[in-house]
């Protein structure tokens, strides 16, 4: 897995879109501002409102992420989700969760590890593959 360093922390921590697709192919982009970084590989995001995005990880787990504000942060990232509803991860999410918004409860923890690393700043490098676990 590619290991995030504290601006691709902190990107993530702020508002980001999630991309996932149904196996079929069908896309979906959502917004998400109930996220938490927990280590330099690992990304949770609460499921606090999703549908279409968990039906689309339970069937495709690749998924990609854009930060709201790229001009703080120029990268997406794409990686591998998995939904979970019990175990550290979902635990960890009820736990900040209740801190930062006591009246949401999460329904379960999208748990992302990331594989690919791009630029998506104007210019030459725009699209350049950055970080790769290869």
């Amino acid at each position: 897995m590619v290991k995030l360093n504290d601006e691709m922390q902190k990107a993530l921590s702020g508002l980001l879109f999630l991309a996932t697709a149904s196996k079929d192919g069908i896309p979906n982009v959502a917004p998400m501002g109930a996220n938490i970084v927990v280590d330099d590989e690992t990304l949770i995001i609460s499921d606090n409102f999703m549908k279409k995005t968990i039906a689309n990880i339970k069937e495709n787990p690749v998924v990609a992420i854009n930060v709201a504000d790229c001009r703080a942060c120029s990268l997406q990232f794409k990686g591998k989700a998995e939904y979970v509803v019990e175990g550290e991860y979902f635990e960890l999410t009820k736990k900040w969760m209740a801190e930062k918004m006591p009246n949401i409860k999460p329904k379960g923890a999208v748990v992302i590890k990331f594989f690919e690393i791009y630029s998506v700043k104007p210019g030459d490098d725009a699209g350049k593959l950055l970080e790769t676990d290869d």
